[in-house]
């Protein structure tokens, strides 16, 4: 393995523990949510912080390895190619759907001061473009996988 590639498996793994952080706080969301649908739900300032701090980290190191760290492309795979590409556009789903629980059902609902809303609004915003980002990487990681794949061309023999 090359220092490039060590150093691209190293900001993937802080990018995706990042996200696994964000994701499992998203988890406890939908659960406090959907529990109490249209009440405010006083926030945890730890949890708060470890979100806030999972997205400054991830998009540290998805901006840094943008500026300094190609993706690695000695190695092809077709099957782990589409695995990374299907875990980036499943993994951003979570996202949305916290998105369009928290303003279609919670919103609404809530008599929200405008310095309140702007806050959470900010930081569901943060969260939504750190998720962006990483599953853009796995996308960019899934397509360099599968850079061999070329579709067939069809017989000419063909009717």
């Amino acid at each position: 393995m090359t220092g490039n590639s060590r150093r691209y498996a190293a900001f993937l793994l802080v990018q995706t523990l990042c996200a696994a952080a964000i994701l499992y706080n998203i988890q406890s969301a939908f659960r406090i949510l959907l529990e109490n649908i249209g009440t405010q739900n006083p926030g945890s300032l730890g949890n708060a912080a470890s979100v806030g701090l999972a997205v400054l980290i991830g998009q540290f190191c998805y901006w840094q390895r943008l500026r300094s760290v190609s993706i690695p492309n000695g190695y092809q795979n077709i099957v782990l190619g589409h695995l990374f590409s299907f875990g980036s556009r499943i993994g951003f789903i979570f996202g949305g759907a916290l998105f369009s629980l928290y303003f279609l059902r919670h919103v609404p609902a809530l008599d929200l001061g405008y310095p309140d809303l702007i806050w959470r609004s900010g930081m569901l915003l943060a969260i939504l473009f750190a998720l962006y980002c990483y599953t853009l990487e796995l996308e960019r990681l899934g397509a360099a996988l599968q850079g061999a794949f070329r579709p067939r061309p069809a017989s000419r023999n063909a009717p």
